[in-house]
């Protein structure tokens, strides 16, 4: 993302932090956007106290969201080196701002929990999503003490009901539990690695073992499927609304030329688009969510799926008319303008006569065909609030 996404700014909010004051940008679209988190204040609060912010060293943020975490320890320690990672392509853009708002430097970029980031660590901090799933979440305590330096630290924050489960599977992985502090709903841990060597490694389970759930059938027209579904994502076990609205539309569409699917999550219909594009074509995979285009890329078999994390659509580089053909799911946030944008970007990347199938809420699809200049309807789909649109984009713009 070339320049950050002021549209998408909520508001600006405070954060003192050991002296340190700072001012950070929040979005709708991102984990607490009204105020800093009370997790996150209480992990913050808990370093502070205990004085377990390294004077210098490398400290890792996962899930950063904003930064409050990775641009407040900058802050108050700037000869750290902090490294924040978050699997929205949105969360880094705004951790990359509100250092730069600020006045500090952190290396912000789109990952998984844990993945990637090569230790040694002295300082790994979390505001750990609890929606990630239980194997992910195990495999997060072993991972974590594998990649502390020796005399470092982990120090996380989850919701109060899993805390004891938390601590039962640090205990497991010979962690040595430091401290321990609970407050309106949250649990902090400080950890370390313990007398018995940490169970794992930097190398071990990883993407996709560690988040893969299961396995679904499905079907379009003659064609049919078996789709690896993970963790952390929906339609992992059947298809919902949004996409039975989009199958009907699926046999009539005419795919020609590299292909592009946005937001593509379990990867249904990027399946769908490998199994009938032709071999020597390109399959672009673009989305906001980094472990979307990961799942999706894993049920693409027949090439090399080509993955451009990206906030927004409108924020896709490919070359002018590049694209032949192309599947939008829509997921606007509704502060968030994106229509005229959305359209514009469709109008550049898209060749002219290359046609493109977008799904989502019947309100949303609603408002972009009220400003759908340049694309011409060829068919609707409507089903229990939710609408797919089957569109052609014209050769000249009237």
């Amino acid at each position: 993302m070339s320049v950050f996404p002021e549209f998408a700014v909520h508001k600006t909010v405070p954060l003192k932090f050991s002296g340190v004051e700072l001012r950070l940008k929040t979005s709708h679209a991102l984990f607490s956007s009204r105020h800093v988190d009370d997790g996150t204040m209480l992990l913050l609060k808990t370093l502070a106290q205990t004085g377990s912010v390294p004077a210098k060293g490398r400290v890792l943020d996962v899930g950063c969201g904003y930064g409050p975490l990775a641009v407040a320890l900058k802050k108050f320690r700037p000869e750290l080196q902090v490294t924040a990672r978050d699997r929205l392509a949105l969360a880094v853009a705004f951790t990359a701002e509100n250092a730069r708002l600020n006045g500090v430097t952190v290396d912000a970029e789109a990952g998984l929990l844990l993945e990637e980031v090569p230790g040694p660590w002295d300082l790994v901090v979390s505001n750990v999503p609890a929606k990630t799933g239980e194997p992910v979440l195990i495999d997060f305590v072993p991972r974590s003490l594998a990649l502390l330096a020796p005399g470092g630290l982990a120090a996380v924050v989850l919701i109060e009901p899993l805390a004891a489960w938390f601590s039962q599977e640090l205990d497991k992985c010979g962690a040595e539990q430091i401290y321990q502090e609970s407050g309106k709903g949250y649990r902090v841990f400080h950890y370390r690695s313990g007398t018995v060597p940490a169970k794992g490694s930097p190398e071990g389970a990883a993407f996709p073992e560690v988040y893969r759930r299961s396995e679904v059938r499905w079907s379009v027209g003659p064609r049919n499927f078996l789709q690896k579904t993970f963790y952390g994502l929906p339609n992992f076990d059947a298809l919902d609304y949004r996409l039975q609205v989009t199958q009907p539309l699926l046999d009539d569409m005419k795919l020609k030329g590299d292909c592009l699917v946005w937001e593509p999550v379990q990867g249904h219909l990027s399946t769908w688009a490998d199994s009938v594009l032709p071999p020597e074509t390109a399959l672009h995979l673009a989305g906001n969510d980094l472990l979307g285009l990961l799942a999706s890329a894993q049920n693409v078999v027949k090439r090399s799926a080509l993955l451009h994390p990206a906030a927004f659509f409108s924020d896709l580089e490919l070359g002018p008319g590049s694209i032949g053909s192309a599947l939008l799911q829509v997921f606007p946030e509704p502060e968030i303008k994106w229509v005229d944008d959305t359209r514009e970007a469709l109008l550049r990347l898209l060749a002219p006569g290359a046609q493109v199938l977008l799904n989502g809420s019947s309100t949303d699809l609603t408002r972009f065909l009220e400003r759908h200049r340049g694309l011409r309807k060829l068919r609707d789909e409507r089903s229990k609030g939710w609408r797919a649109v089957l569109m052609e984009r014209t050769l000249a713009i009237t």
